[in-house]
């Protein structure tokens, strides 16, 4: 066991040793700074101010920083997560194929099904600390802009969540629904993982599985496709809002991440067997 977490530090720092990996970090960075100017602006602020006092609430108390942090989370996290995510994914068996590096790994006494766990569990790792960035990033950054304190409101029309909640149980909210938005988004991180198992290049890894996510998104936003919702990823992806609702519907919550975790741990299965069937030496 000690060998496997040897194994398995080597590899999170070679990912970490490529500079594509931190890409994600510094364009969230600067896509959380313009957004809190724009949600700044008048406009912007306009808007919630007619949202919040609709509710009988006090615009001052509620758009606050963990306010801030929601709707920059909510607004971004899936598409902007989703290529950086599936870019470092799509990258970590596809380059090194590319570039032989398979040859001399397997030449070791190591196999194939060993070495693809190493790489998929550095895949969940990028993709947990990612989100986990970009969600306490937008709430830092909101605590700079407006100052700690203030209450939490929560708008998610689409999930049919629409809550306040005071700062303590604000916070407790939002880490929460932060941990389970990592695990939705670890889908991405799977996908393009099981495309990058296929003898392709590792641009085209990335493209095929961020297509597949956005086409999914797209076709879920069509209201003729409401039918046929429970067969898009992307309506389980989204389940981490409901932990913002004020009654959290914990069995929906299991039957969707456990659709997920099944869902990814299937296209990791099919990876493995596409790629046991791949001449490397060739």
């Amino acid at each position: 066991m000690t060998l496997f977490f040897t194994q398995w530090g080597a590899e999170l720092r070679k990912m970490l040793s490529r500079k594509r990996t931190f890409i994600g970090f510094g364009a969230f960075l600067l896509l959380e700074a313009v957004l809190l100017y724009v949600f700044k602006r008048d406009g912007s602020a306009n808007f919630f101010r007619r949202i919040i006092s609709r509710q009988g609430e006090a615009f001052e108390s509620y758009f606050s920083a963990l306010t801030l942090g929601f709707l920059i989370v909510a607004s971004a996290v899936f598409i902007l997560g989703g290529i950086y995510i599936t870019l470092v994914a799509g990258d970590v068996v596809a380059k090194e194929s590319e570039d032989g590096n398979l040859r001399l790994l397997l030449a070791r006494p190591i196999s194939r099904v060993r070495l693809l766990v190493l790489k998929f569990l550095s895949c969940l790792v990028y993709s947990w600390i990612l989100i986990q960035f970009i969600a306490w990033s937008a709430l830092g950054l909101g605590v700079l802009l407006q100052g700690w304190g203030g209450g939490l409101f929560v708008f998610a029309p689409d999930q049919g969540v629409l809550e306040f909640y005071n700062a303590a149980d604000g916070l407790y909210r939002y880490a929460l629904a932060s941990v389970a938005l990592s695990l939705s988004m670890s889908l991405a991180a799977c996908v393009a993982f099981f495309f990058s198992c296929w003898r392709i290049k590792p641009s085209a890894a990335t493209i095929t599985a961020l297509s597949y996510l956005l086409i999914d998104m797209i076709v879920k936003r069509g209201k003729f496709m409401e039918s046929y919702k429970h067969l898009l990823m992307t309506s389980y992806m989204e389940s981490w809002v409901y932990l913002y609702a004020e009654r959290i519907p914990w069995a929906i919550l299991l039957r969707n991440y456990s659709i997920l975790a099944g869902v990814g741990l299937t296209l990791f299965v099919l990876g493995v067997l596409v790629f046991e069937s791949r001449d490397l030496k060739s």
